[in-house]
């Protein structure tokens, strides 16, 4: 499994303290399953300065202590980014970081009071060939209120990443009603366990794994630990299957349903379900 979000390299944001808990936590990844993971501190003007080089230099310090403690996890640069208007000028500067620095892929984080007209801010990344991935959805006050502006983002070529403990209830039983919504509206498309400590939020995916198994079945579940984000961590061509907005009648959830199917073809995934 592949986790492309998560706050375990120390001393950058609200994630890890030092280097033992960084280590306590890539122990606890290994053992769920995970064997590559993205570094994503925030980077957020004026209070996270996370940018290209700090964050680069973190990383190849993690890989030689992952090496240094025979912990068999592969470690990739990132940064989960929040929403500014100088993001696409960055980026293209190389200030910033993509997932994985293939340029192709963000981690965005829009706040809770959206601003507006957002859908005119994503061209901008889009004439730069960037993909921006809205992460944790499914906790934006304003987007539970009202999923229509993710509906338009999805649609204009957006994806949408769900953190692992909302599917397990982690953040309230609404939160995970909402998120298990946007999977079957085709507003969801990988996951990630924003992890940020060993405890609450540790790096695991097995709980969201199982919940999500007996929902959309074991293939197209693992699909979106497995084959979604390893293209997402290669910068390979995402193109997702249109949605469906939320007022409208949801797809059918079962193990061989209509959800699955479109789970593997998102991606060009082809799985031929019965």
């Amino acid at each position: 499994m592949i986790d492309i979000h998560n706050h375990i390299l120390p001393g950058l944001d609200d994630g890890a303290r030092n280097w033992e808990q960084s280590l306590a936590m890539a122990r606890i990844a290994v053992a769920d399953g995970i064997k590559e993971i993205v570094c994503t501190p925030h980077w957020a003007p004026g209070i996270y300065a996370n940018t290209r080089g700090p964050i680069l230099d973190a990383v190849d310090e993690f890989r030689e202590k992952l090496s240094e403690n025979n912990i068999p996890l592969e470690a990739h640069p990132g940064a989960e980014l929040r929403l500014d208007p100088d993001l696409p000028r960055k980026l293209e500067s190389g200030e910033l970081l993509s997932i994985n620095d293939t340029g192709r892929f963000i981690l965005l984080e829009v706040p809770d009071l959206l601003p507006p007209n957002l859908e005119n801010f994503f061209p901008m990344l889009s004439r730069g060939n960037i993909i921006p991935i809205i992460c944790h959805p499914e906790r934006n006050h304003q987007l539970k209120r009202d999923p229509s502006p993710l509906f338009r983002w999805v649609e204009a070529g957006c994806l949408a990443q769900i953190t692992a403990g909302s599917i397990t209830g982690e953040f309230g039983s609404e939160v995970r009603r909402f998120s298990l919504m946007l999977f079957e509206h085709g507003l969801a498309h990988v996951i990630g366990t924003d992890a940020h400590d060993t405890r609450r939020r540790a790096p695991v995916f097995s709980e969201a794994l199982r919940e999500l198994e007996g929902i959309l079945g074991k293939e197209a579940a693992e699909n979106l630990v497995k084959e979604v984000p390893r293209r997402i961590l290669h910068g390979e061509m995402t193109a997702a299957a249109a949605p469906i907005p939320i007022h409208a009648a949801p797809i059918p959830v079962s193990t061989s349903g209509s959800l699955s199917r479109r789970i593997f073809s998102f991606l060009g995934l082809a799985r031929a379900h019965g």
